[in-house]
């Protein structure tokens, strides 16, 4: 009955999102869409989520074609949600930001960088790793002990559901593969333009911007 309900519920955000997306685009001088919105709703952003229960966050289904017209953003930004989604759902949603975005609209987009997750096995010993793994199994697996990279390296890929995480190598040429130029690699928080700075949240929501910073790799890249 819970199942039915949501899935009902979610039926009804789907039917708003249409107009809701309309609406924002129709008021507002530069339009940007964040992907992924959890409780981190951007001031001025068409803030969209799979979950829309936080006031003013709009439903969005990022596996499937977003319901505004083509060329319509001038921004787009995702932080700890393509990870989500399986490897051709995520190529199917770069397809769809490109598509979204005005030529010279730009995307940006955060994510755990897998190099960090592997050097928590390798490398358990390092202090930025070893900090990490106490963290982990902390506040994650505290009755599995104080210190067990493989325990870190699961939470990392199955504690949060995550379905595929990425190395450089590879975001950069599913960006590149959907169409977009200009790919560069930049600091948590930090863009040359001032319309991406000071974006991520993640830290704040799970409580450690260290870990954060640690694990997770940032792209900005920009449509023909």
């Amino acid at each position: 009955m819970a199942s039915l309900r949501f899935r009902l519920r979610q039926e009804y955000w789907a039917l708003r999102a249409p107009r809701q997306m309309k609406n924002y685009l129709a008021d507002t001088p530069i339009p940007k869409l964040q992907i992924g919105s959890g409780h981190n709703l951007l001031k001025g952003w068409l803030n969209t989520t799979l979950y829309p229960i936080e006031p003013g966050a709009v439903f969005l289904d990022a596996r499937r074609p977003f319901p505004m017209p083509a060329e319509s953003l001038d921004y787009i930004f995702s932080e700890h949600v393509i990870e989500h989604l399986e490897f051709e759902e995520a190529m199917a949603m770069l397809c769809e930001c490109k598509r979204a975005l005005k030529p010279g609209g730009r995307i940006r987009i955060a994510t755990p960088d897998l190099k960090q997750i592997i050097a928590l096995y390798a490398q358990p010993d390092g202090e930025e790793q070893a900090r990490y793994i106490r963290w982990i199994m902390r506040t994650f697996r505290p009755k599995f002990g104080e210190f067990s990279p493989a325990h870190a390296v699961n939470q990392s890929f199955h504690g949060w559901r995550h379905k595929f995480i990425y190395d450089e190598l590879t975001l950069r040429q599913a960006l590149k593969d959907t169409g977009f130029q200009s790919i560069t690699r930049v600091e948590p928080g930090e863009s040359e333009d001032e319309q991406l700075r000071g974006l991520e949240q993640h830290g704040s929501y799970v409580g450690n911007e260290g870990a954060m910073r640690y694990e997770t790799m940032v792209f900005e890249a920009t449509k023909p």
